[in-house]
């Protein structure tokens, strides 16, 4: 991915909204958009109805047809693994234009009068019942009290390559008086906050983050640069004490890159409806969001607000993705920023050595059973670090690699350049261990010192641990989003789990059979979750074992480099 590119803008502002019209002391007037510029012109309006109980979203998206009178037309139906049906009654306002299915569920194809401007509307509800708990934040949030999209979830648009350059409009003009915006582009307590520009690479706009409603808006600065913090709901915290944490971590990250050129950043912080145990952070376009259950506090979320933050750097400041590159890199771009979000949090003293070793140990019981990029990527990170440092005596580490691929960030972002920047670094056998670990998932020797990047208060031994069978091919079930493998003497076939079934979403604890297993199966009256123990199992894995001396609390002094 690419960083995006502002234009049209005052040498010392990244942020440009346009002048409005005020209508009366308590309205605004309809935004009125600059038409000059660099790239094509998108325009979104958007109109919270919530007059019949069930808040809808109404949305117009308008542009320049072209010379050929047809297009096609993408509408979000997929976003982090969940399946999307939160767009509704979408239908064409602009003459002359019709619509028809495509050849892909997200695609549309529209037909329109040659060279005329083409407006299509369409509505954003809430597609889930029951609590906004994990995953539903992936889907749009439409609820009454304030709505929280993204460009992926919630922006029907015509098809654009991710790199060409846009000037995107936003009119939130017709908000409800008493709410407040926060987006990747700016709040509504700056002048002219609902009418809000964007010109630069269209990636900018599809990982861009709008929310609005009963948001309280707090002004911080990280560093020497400016940031805000939108929350709502109350909280076993103060909002100064949630700054606090934001500050600290995000500075941290910022410091590890030697950089923090961010003249605008969004913090968005709001509850699940769960007193307990979950919690998600999920990167944007100058922003990050994160959801809290009710009654935790964000201070054990901070190797969470890491990993979220190290993702301004990878892959963003990297170099831009090709087709199908970053399909094949999640192992990096995850798996590495899961990996430096624990170790830069334990770095910086605001982790214990046990549960930065604990928080290793946990992600290597569940490697033998997961595809999950995250966890394996972290491995190999875990793995690189130590063989960086072993090869050089010392004198280089992963952290060298890193920077390298943001300093090379003007070649395209491919495997191959990940391979080639590591290849600097490491010889050509161990280079060969690492494209089979990715390719083939194959185990890596881990070094008994680099679970601390580098210094060695650990020992390292394999032991026999629990693990939960589930009586499924549970990873290729995940990347299909079809049951596959079922065993019929295991406990998911009895629990009624059939192969080829259509499946929501998966939940389970993996090295703990005594957790229940959850399967959300799309069935022709709804969705069915399908419950049950897994069967119990053992596996053998390395773990790591703090010493006497680094398990009572005295920090090896190379962690704070």
């Amino acid at each position: 991915m690419s960083l995006p590119r502002w234009s049209n803008c005052p040498a010392a502002l990244i942020l440009c909204f346009v002048l409005f019209v005020v209508a009366g002391p308590a309205a605004l007037a309809q935004c009125h958009f600059a038409s000059s510029g660099g790239g094509r012109v998108v325009t979104y309006t958007f109109e919270p109805d919530l007059a019949n109980g069930a808040p809808v979203l109404h949305a117009t998206v308008t542009f320049q047809g072209s010379a050929s009178g047809t297009e096609q037309i993408e509408v979000p139906t997929q976003w982090a693994g969940e399946h999307l049906n939160a767009v509704r009654n979408l239908r064409a306002l602009s003459p002359e234009t019709t619509i028809e299915d495509g050849a892909r569920p997200y695609e549309r194809i529209i037909r329109y009068k040659p060279d005329s401007e083409v407006t299509l509307a369409y509505d954003l509800v809430k597609d889930w019942s029951g609590p906004l708990v994990h995953p539903m934040q992936f889907h749009p949030v439409v609820m009454p009290e304030y709505f929280e999209i993204n460009g992926e979830n919630a922006l029907v648009h015509p098809e654009i390559d991710r790199s060409a350059q846009v000037i995107a409009n936003f009119d939130f003009h017709k908000l409800p008086a008493s709410w407040a915006l926060a987006t990747s582009f700016g709040t509504s307590t700056e002048a002219n906050g609902r009418c809000q520009f964007f010109s630069g690479s269209w990636i900018a706009v599809a990982e861009a983050l709008f929310a609005a409603g009963d948001f309280r808006i707090r002004r911080f600065a990280i560093g020497r640069q400016p940031a805000v913090l939108a929350v709502r709901g109350e909280w076993k915290f103060t909002d100064e004490d949630a700054i606090g944490d934001i500050q600290k971590v995000v500075g941290l990250v910022r410091d590890f890159w030697h950089d923090d050129n961010f003249p605008y950043f969004l913090v968005t912080l709001k509850p699940y409806d769960q007193d307990h145990g979950s919690s998600d952070g999920s990167a944007f376009t100058n922003a990050f969001w994160m959801y809290v259950s009710r009654l935790d506090s964000i201070s054990g979320l901070l190797p969470q607000l890491a990993h979220e933050t190290f993702h301004a750097w990878n892959p963003r400041k990297m170099g831009t993705y090709g087709n199908g590159e970053e399909t094949k890199s999640t192992w990096f771009h995850e798996g590495f920023t899961q990996y430096y979000g624990f170790l830069l949090v334990y770095r910086a003293g605001l982790m214990d050595l046990p549960a930065y070793v604990e928080s290793v140990n946990s992600d290597l019981r569940k490697y033998p059973n997961t595809n999950d990029p995250y966890v394996r990527g972290r491995a190999i990170a875990l793995w690189l670090d130590g063989e960086i440092r072993k090869e050089s005596g010392g004198k280089k580490t992963l952290d060298n690699m890193m920077y390298d691929m943001v300093g090379d960030a003007a070649k395209p972002l491919t495997l191959s350049r990940v391979f080639e920047t590591a290849g600097r670094y490491i010889d050509a056998d161990s280079r060969g261990q690492l494209e089979r670990a990715v390719a083939e998932g194959i185990d890596l020797p881990l070094p008994a010192d680099a679970a601390l990047g580098g210094c060695a208060a650990v020992s390292l031994s394999k032991v026999e641990v629990p693990s939960a069978d589930l009586g499924f091919d549970v990873n290729t079930t995940r990347s299909t989003r079809k049951v596959t493998g079922v065993r019929e003497d295991g406990p998911a076939y009895k629990a009624g789990l059939r192969n080829g079934q259509d499946v929501r979403g998966i939940s389970y604890h993996a090295n703990d059979p005594k957790q229940v297993a959850k399967i959300s199966i799309q069935a022709e009256g709804g969705v069915t979750l399908i419950q049950y123990y897994p069967a119990t199992a053992t596996i053998v894995v390395p773990q790591y074992h703090t010493d006497s001396t680094a398990a009572a609390g005295k920090r090896p002094a190379c962690l704070g480099n």
